[in-house]
């Protein structure tokens, strides 16, 4: 099978998804099948966009494009289009091609419609659903005129995909409420670094010694981005609400478009220390430094994101509370397996009250249950075989 892979969005070599795709794509080649690539970046030197993936039966065509603010709907739509319609171009001048796997954007419009003149099969993976993020992002408002252009267009890359492959439950069933197959859609949910469960003792944790840590403090831990989507004001007001503990201490740990707001929101508060964004490579020792690590979202942004981070802090089998309402599909799937707990994402007592519990020993979370939920929905292994097998079930309809 000849599999043509194209991500109009600037490759970034600090992306969250990098090890995802770099898995996905060995995968694919572990099965005997043919690439194309094609890769959207800034200078044409660069080369860890291959993952170190060279050989005969992969090809990569190369489309340089400039960067945009991630706050200026307008240009990074432009530049993501332009990109998008030089890469539909490219597909109309492909032989032999099977399928295209689309990392669906808010321009993938123009290589699905190139793709399906061409008697493609189309499998579009969905890391985020635009533009409902960029709603509860506040970036555009659900009744503006953006939003119901954008989601013309995204619901025509919905339509004519042959499968769509969500990262969560909750993410399923919202696109399916925008009258899209539910049959056509399948859940992987994303993975972490590997397969193996991660235990590290304190007396060896990096990260312990590169903040000299004090073990006696429980440590609830935050570690991504902090944008808006984030909501990493829920945990500075629990903060709040128990900054006379002097034995719990928040670390935020991170960089994004609203850190100066938190930062703000954290002056006078002696129990939040903030840290800025640390090497992917210590990433498993920063949540087992933690008595709880927390998973925060804005309200309703299960339904249109799932933190790539949630598969590594599970590896770690520390205690973790998400603010993904109590009612969302994988709140239910950890309430199943007994371990973790979830928060609305807009009650901070909720938070507050947990944390304290945790630490006190009123709610406990066994480490062999979360490492359960970590295998049974997060394994490497398992998830990029359901990716395999999903692109060769629609060439075979072929």
């Amino acid at each position: 099978m000849k599999i043509v892979i194209a991500t109009p969005i600037l490759y970034s070599p600090t992306s969250p998804f990098n090890h995802l795709f770099k898995d996905i794509i060995g995968g694919l080649l572990d099965d005997g099948n043919e690439i194309i690539r094609l890769v959207a970046v800034e200078n044409k030197n660069e080369t860890e966009y291959t993952f170190g993936y060279v050989g005969p039966n992969i090809e990569y065509k190369l489309f340089k494009r400039k960067n945009s603010s991630h706050n200026n709907i307008i240009s990074r739509y432009i530049r993501d289009t332009i990109t998008n319609i030089r890469e539909a171009i490219a597909i109309l001048k492909l032989k032999n091609v099977d399928v295209l796997f689309e990392d669906v954007s808010y321009s993938s419009f123009w290589t699905v419609k190139a793709a399906k003149m061409k008697k493609m099969k189309v499998v579009a993976m969905l890391q985020d659903v635009w533009p409902d993020n960029a709603v509860q992002s506040g970036l555009i408002a659900e009744q503006s005129f953006l939003y119901k252009y954008f989601e013309v267009w995204q619901k025509s890359v919905y339509k004519n995909a042959d499968r769509i492959i969500c990262i969560s439950d909750d993410m399923k069933n919202f696109i399916s409420s925008k009258n899209v197959e539910k049959e056509k859609i399948d859940v992987i949910y994303n993975w972490g670094y590997s397969d193996e469960i991660v235990d590290i003792p304190w007396e060896e944790n990096k990260f312990v010694k590169k903040y000299n840590l004090d073990r006696d403090k429980f440590y609830a831990i935050y570690a991504g981005n902090i944008g808006k989507m984030q909501n990493v004001e829920i945990i500075i007001n629990a903060a709040k609400l128990l900054v006379d503990r002097k034995d719990i201490k928040f670390l935020i740990i991170g960089d994004g478009a609203k850190r100066h707001v938190i930062e703000e929101m954290t002056k006078g508060l002696n129990n939040v220390e903030m840290l800025p964004m640390q090497p992917s490579e210590i990433a498993t020792h920063i949540y087992s430094a933690a008595g709880v690590n927390i998973i925060s979202l804005v309200s309703g942004g299960i339904n249109t994101a799932m933190p790539s981070k949630t598969g590594v802090i599970l590896s770690c089998g520390k205690p973790t509370i998400c603010t993904f309402g109590l009612n969302s599909c994988f709140s239910n799937i950890l309430k199943e397996y007994n371990v973790c707990k979830s928060v609305e994402p807009n009650k901070a007592g909720q938070l507050a009250k947990l944390i304290c519990d945790l630490y006190e020993g009123k709610v406990l979370m066994k480490k062999i249950d979360i490492y359960s939920v970590f295998k049974n929905y997060f394994s490497k292994t398992d998830n990029v075989l359901k990716y395999v097998t999903i692109l060769n079930s629609v060439s075979e309809k072929q």
